[in-house]
């Protein structure tokens, strides 16, 4: 599956496991969860979760306060 940006290159964001910690431009930390990703003109990658404000809200209040609580 891929996704089409908005932004003048057109490129495709491919979907992508992050088996590693990653940082989305667009979101928190995702970490054994699926983001899109594609390349930037740099040949570095960039990484999206395309998630609704609500649930990135959601996602900031489950976070507990104390680490491993």
């Amino acid at each position: 599956m891929a996704i089409m940006d908005s932004d003048p290159a057109g490129k495709i964001w491919s979907e992508w496991y992050a088996w590693h910690p990653v940082l989305p431009i667009d979101d928190s930390v995702f970490w054994l969860e699926t983001v899109y990703r594609r390349e930037s003109p740099e040949g570095l990658w960039q990484y999206r979760s395309f998630r609704p404000e609500c649930e990135r809200r959601q996602a900031l209040i489950d976070i507990p306060v104390c680490p491993g609580a």
